[in-house]
């Protein structure tokens, strides 16, 4: 078993055109079409958000299942809003329910929404129960001698907004309540988990792993999509969209979309089995250990296999923010021996140190098992192992009267690169995996800044990989090099390349 704040690793994976008002019909070609204001709220939904996030995703699957398609425009949160009021769109998202809505509104069915409740310093003894959310009250009454840190106008549940016993300390963001809670100067803030653990990760990494999330949410609330009463068509739009999302909760398609985008979904477990849930990448490898599973459940009946897949970049920050709140949504993940030791260092993994005879760990390549030890301790097991190389075309080269030499440099790329790049032909010099991501083109970048003479594994190391030459010819070259690539370059990840 994987004992609290630790993972058990097992694997290593590598604005507008036309103006509709509310008093005129829509062209009938134009029926099928909902246009909806949305607000950003990170990271449920936002433009730049991989498909613009979960709450994107869910309100265009739960109309395409009644015929609808749907066109979303970002706006402020109160511009959103007043273009909906005004009937100027069908309706704006996301919103939850509030009576101050009804004159203007008519709102959706519910679907999986925030997840605020209460972030702490590891190591406070505070009493919460599995049933807090429901006795908000009693809970919050039997914390009140605690500091509880707020963002000033963040809107409040009815219990919280009634609690005036609590000590309350309020402040512009919710970076600014990090800081204070890592401090001392705070003991329990007031936040969306998920908000919490990204602000970490992109501007509190030595935060990660000092902070733990109270489950389940204590004020976890539901979206809706609030559909315009000055808009003809609300009342056959809310009809249609809570039809969808029945339709999508019915399927499993819902559960889906949240796992595919790395948020939790209520445990589900079969009744008198254990369930093991599996954070993994998307790629053909661990999809066949996905099909797999129903041989191991057969063969261990006691336990569920619960597989959540996703791309690169979401299983990455996902996996982060289990370890940034201690929040345990993962009982195994996959991820690669870059982590490995950095996490077994900060005793954020279980050492495997119980493996089945029949497991033969000198077996492994020696590198790899190395890679993936800590003090002569094992902290995961490959399913493969990854490097680097280079694969060209014979023909092409042929036809361009080029040669790949036994030990090419990275000149040599470019300019065998440029020399069979036809672009008018259809064929382009170089596939370059260009989509960002630390797990994307960072993977190639790296080992660049390796062939470069830089050194990323130590604080010196990481100073020499940004300063010349390491760091800047390495980057200059990255650069350079999509000359011969497609344009669509920036698009291509680990799957494709």
């Amino acid at each position: 078993m994987v004992r609290k704040g630790c993972i058990r690793i097992v694997g290593l994976a590598c604005g507008w055109s036309l103006l509709f008002l509310p008093a005129l019909a829509l062209p009938a070609q134009t029926q099928k079409l909902v246009i909806l204001a949305a607000a950003e709220q990170r990271p449920y939904i936002g433009p730049d958000l991989a498909r613009q996030g979960y709450a994107a995703e869910l309100v265009r699957a739960a109309f395409k299942k009644t015929g609808y398609t749907v066109e979303l425009r970002f706006y402020p949160a109160a511009r959103a809003r007043s273009l909906a009021a005004r009937g100027e769109v069908d309706g704006f998202l996301p919103v939850t329910a509030d009576t101050g809505l009804t004159d203007d509104f008519l709102l959706s069915a519910p679907f999986p929404g925030a997840n605020v409740g209460l972030l702490m310093k590891r190591g406070l003894v505070v009493r919460y129960s599995p049933d807090a959310p429901k006795r908000r009250v009693e809970t919050l009454s039997a914390l009140r001698k605690y500091r509880f840190g707020m963002v000033h106008g963040t809107a409040l549940t009815p219990e919280l907004e009634a609690a005036d016993y609590l000590s309350r300390d309020y402040v512009a963001t919710d970076l600014q309540n990090l800081d204070k809670l890592a401090l001392g100067r705070i003991d329990l803030m007031v936040v969306d988990k998920y908000a919490a653990s990204d602000l970490m990760i992109l501007n509190r990494p030595h935060f990660i792993g000092a902070f733990e999330f109270l489950n389940p949410p204590l004020f976890r609330s539901a979206f809706h999509v609030a559909f315009s009463r000055h808009a003809v068509r609300h009342k056959e739009l809310k009809t249609n969209f809570d039809r969808g999302l029945a339709a999508l909760q019915r399927s499993g398609d819902l559960a889906d979309l949240l796992r595919s985008n790395g948020l939790r979904v209520e445990d589900r477990s079969p009744e008198g089995r254990e369930t093991i849930t599996i954070g993994t990448v998307n790629n053909p490898d661990m999809l066949i250990m996905r099909s797999l599973s129903a041989e191991f459940e057969k063969a261990t009946p006691g336990v569920h296999l619960d597989w959540n897949i996703l791309d690169e970049h979401s299983l990455r920050t996902r996996l982060m923010t289990d370890l940034a709140i201690s929040d345990g949504q993962f009982d195994v993940m996959t991820i690669g021996s870059y982590e490995t030791q950095i996490w077994a260092a900060r005793s954020w993994l279980t050492p495997l140190d119980g493996t089945p005879g029949s497991y033969d760990v000198d077996d492994l390549i020696s590198t790899v098992r190395d890679s993936l030890s800590y003090r002569g301790m094992l902290y995961a097991l490959p399913f493969y192992s990854e490097s680097s190389m280079t694969y060209y075309r014979t023909d092409l080269f042929r036809e361009a009267s080029v040669t790949m030499p036994t030990r090419p440099t990275w000149a040599d790329i470019q300019r065998l690169a440029a020399a069979v790049h036809d672009p008018q032909r259809g064929i382009f010099g170089v596939c370059l995996r260009g989509k960002p991501g630390w797990g994307e083109n960072i993977a190639l970048v790296s080992t660049m800044v390796n062939t470069f003479g830089g050194d990323g594994s130590t604080r010196s190391g990481c100073r020499r990989s940004t300063a010349p030459p390491g760091g800047r010819r390495s980057a200059s070259t990255w650069i350079s090099s999509p000359d011969s690539a497609p344009r669509t370059a920036i698009t291509i990840a680990t799957t494709r390349t």
